[in-house]
């Protein structure tokens, strides 16, 4: 078989609809990008209305019969084009499926747990940096604080190129590190540049991963429906050995009008209201130092 049948038409059956039940962090990743897209907007527009937006009815026009108005006979014609109809959505569904699922292993190359993502750790990295976090004036204590390291694929091409999109599917991962507490308000924790190994993964080449920035996650209690305080450092920070301070506002602790909202902040203090004073703010410092392991 050639190499590039198993790119979308020869992709092992068993694995073509499997969703993202196989990949916990790749969910994560998903669900970080959507929470940045969600931050933003309600921050420029701020949150929804109690009970959502106002909807309009609307009504159908009463317009007076005719032929061409009139119900189609349930013909046999008429049927199968209603099945057809059907399959068509139903493809339709499966590719949605596909392109949202995580990049899995290629017929050929092993049965993979659907358990583990298509990354393999490095078991002995090099190139560490303690992250500290020091949280200044918030309104109460946090029982969930945690760490997030990004990683992603420089070179798409080395992945599984989907046919109807006619694109390499961005390659992505997000590991958890764990924030030890070093004081009332001070935790650190450790990440790792070059935690994830460059392999071939699709016989199309080394996939490089690259780190990308770390983030904190931060919540009042461990109730789902509090508001995700998000502070972050993008790669160039974190290398270059910076401080950077994000201001949040005390409002949204420890819960939101919008539960699970994600809040992350402003690195910028005059990015807030005018309305809004440093009384009603709070910081999350983070700290990079490069160490030898």
């Amino acid at each position: 078989m050639n190499r590039h049948d198993d790119d979308d038409d020869g992709i092992d059956p068993r694995r073509r609809l499997r969703a993202n039940a196989g990949d916990k962090l790749h969910d994560l990743q998903l669900r970080r990008d959507l929470d940045i897209i969600n931050g933003r907007t309600a921050s420029e527009l701020g949150p929804l209305p109690p009970g959502g937006l106002p909807v309009t009815p609307r009504r159908r026009p009463n317009l007076p019969a005719s032929a061409s108005t009139l119900p189609l006979p349930m013909t046999a014609g008429h049927q199968e084009n209603e099945t057809m109809d059907f399959k068509s959505m139903a493809v339709a569904a499966s590719m949605a499926l596909a392109a949202c699922a995580p990049v899995q292993d290629s017929p050929g190359s092993g049965e993979q747990s659907e358990e583990e993502p298509l990354r393999k750790i490095n078991p002995n990295p090099k190139r560490a940096y303690v992250i500290t976090m020091k949280i200044e004036g918030a309104p109460g204590p946090f029982a969930v604080v945690e760490g997030v390291a990004h990683y992603e694929v420089e070179n798409r091409e080395c992945g599984r190129y989907l046919k109807f999109a006619g694109t390499f599917p961005r390659m992505t991962s997000s590991e958890t590190f764990e924030m030890t507490r070093i004081s009332e308000n001070e935790y650190r924790g450790m990440v790792y540049a070059d935690l994830i190994l460059d392999e071939d993964y699709f016989g199309r080449g080394v996939c490089r991963w690259k780190f990308i920035g770390t983030d904190g996650f931060l919540r009042a209690t461990a109730d789902e429906r509090d508001t995700r305080f998000r502070p972050g450092m993008n790669d160039d920070e974190v290398y270059a050995q910076k401080s950077v301070t994000t201001y949040f506002w005390k409002e949204r602790y420890p819960r939101s009008q919008t539960e699970d909202f994600p809040s992350f902040g402003y690195t910028d203090r005059t990015r807030f209201a005018p309305h809004i004073l440093d009384n009603d703010l709070f910081t999350i410092t983070l700290v990079s130092q490069e160490v030898q392991p």
